[in-house]
């Protein structure tokens, strides 16, 4: 199944980087509300930031038939506009520095219906049982690479260490960028941090996920 997305406002630098996130993690296609020939859009994601308080690209988006889940994807992004944001009829407040897989997950669950804060901010901890976490998605392999990049180790050092060819490095390296939407080595550091991806993690050949039921009213993602 193809979950159509479309971007309404916003500029275009972030409309082609969705569409690179959208294309790494497949099952998605980026649409438009200009087709002459309209095709229902699943999930329509609306930045607000630096708009006018006349601007009414969220209230045509709400109140477009053609258009199926509404959610305010943004860099304004924080708790005392949470609530706010989360009017009648939007199913997501999502912010832009979310991870492709992050942004993944949080289309998903609002496309099935639930209404998505991510990163969570509205003091609710709770995981979807029904999606791996992130770092579930990697293969061990995957992230003991990671894990060793944050430790500062070159590539030359990471085969060694792992008794691999540098080939075989550089293959984990790409497939870990493409699953958790880094594009750099600084990036996959600061990712390997945030995720727990140390020399302890390396010791634990598959850590058992944490998760907690899902609730039907309001779900984080982060």
């Amino acid at each position: 199944m193809i979950i159509r997305v479309a971007m309404l406002g916003g500029d275009e630098l972030v409309r082609r980087g969705l569409e690179g996130m959208l294309r790494t993690l497949g099952g998605f296609e980026l649409g438009t509300v200009k087709d002459r020939q309209r095709q229902p859009i699943d999930v329509a994601l609306v930045e607000t930031y630096g708009t006018s308080p006349q601007d009414r690209t969220l209230a045509k988006a709400l109140a477009d038939p053609y258009i199926h889940r509404v959610a305010v994807y943004t860099w304004n992004h924080h708790p005392g506009l949470a609530n706010e944001m989360l009017r009648p009829g939007v199913s997501g407040y999502l912010g832009k520095g979310l991870s492709a897989i992050q942004l993944g997950r949080a289309l998903h669950a609002i496309h099935t219906g639930q209404t998505v804060v991510a990163p969570g901010l509205l003091g609710h901890e709770v995981a979807d049982p029904a999606q791996p976490s992130e770092v579930d998605m990697l293969t061990t392999r995957e992230r003991e690479t990671l894990g060793l990049i944050a430790t500062g180790k070159s590539n030359a050092d990471i085969a060694s260490t792992m008794e691999i060819s540098l080939n075989s490095v550089k293959s984990y390296i790409r497939s870990a960028y493409r699953k958790t939407g880094v594009q750099s080595r600084s990036q996959a550091v600061l990712w390997a941090v945030q995720h727990g991806l140390g020399s302890d993690v390396l010791k634990r050949v598959d850590p058992v996920p944490t998760t907690v039921p899902s609730r039907p009213a309001q779900v984080t993602t982060g």
